[in-house]
């Protein structure tokens, strides 16, 4: 299924296009990387096991709703949390703050390729699961 964005552009013509138009899109955008990253793949873990949202609460020992908001990529997840959804599940989440680099060092290249990388204020952000 395609998803047409107002003039007929590509989801990635849009987005560039609003985050160079409205700061505040673009920091808010910015500070869910991380939540956006996780939805990803606990999604892609759920749809690959053929769990419901429920089937992985019980697995991860929380409720319903807390995957819920997971997959929402609203809000970024605690430390802790990414290591009980690790333990539970097998994913590897990867996340690197360091000086702003062009490519992140000292990561696979399967994590080069699975990342979303940003640079904020000479810093650079990766975030990544494997």
């Amino acid at each position: 299924m395609t998803i047409d964005y107002p003039g007929n552009k590509t989801f990635e013509v849009f987005l560039a296009e609003e985050l160079a138009r409205d700061p505040e899109f673009r920091r808010d955008w910015e500070r869910t990387a991380l939540a956006r990253a996780v939805a990803t793949e606990i999604i892609r873990y759920r749809s690959a096991h053929k769990l419901s949202q429920r089937a992985l609460a019980k697995m991860l020992g929380v409720k319903q709703p807390f995957v819920a908001r997971l997959e929402s990529g609203e809000t970024n997840p605690e430390l802790v949390t990414l290591m009980n959804i690790s333990r539970a599940t097998g994913i590897e989440f990867v996340i690197s703050i360091a000086p702003s680099t062009p490519v992140p060092r000292l990561v696979s290249r399967r994590v080069r390729e699975a990342r979303v990388a940003e640079n904020r204020d000479g810093v650079s952000l990766v975030f990544a699961a494997a």
